[in-house]
């Protein structure tokens, strides 16, 4: 009797280690495919910030341009982005105002 007792045991037991060993399997796919998501997410995050700051250069160097060359269509260009220029006499009467404000 202890026998079919111990063997019916083992078997509850194996099936018990079967399943958990199925569960952690999905789990590890399920993990794995998780952290792919999120990798290409931060690499989106990356490229975004790289693409940012190359879009402020250039951003600076048409306003640059469009003051120093007084260029209408490209200050048109800007403005419809809502990007307000200052020429650079307004921008060194600013910067005078504000030091002298300190």
């Amino acid at each position: 009797m202890d026998d079919k007792a111990a063997y019916w045991a083992s078997v509850g037991l194996s099936a018990l280690a079967l399943l958990l060993l199925v569960t952690n399997v999905a789990l590890v796919s399920g993990n794995r495919n998780l952290q792919i998501e999120i990798n290409q997410r931060q690499a989106a995050i990356n490229n975004g910030v790289n693409l940012s700051q190359l879009n402020n250069g250039l951003v600076q160097a048409l306003a640059d341009i469009a003051v120093k060359n007084d260029d209408k269509d490209v200050r048109d260009l800007l403005t419809t982005q809502g990007i307000s220029l200052k020429p650079k006499a307004e921008q060194k009467t600013d910067a005078a105002k504000e030091t002298k404000k300190k």
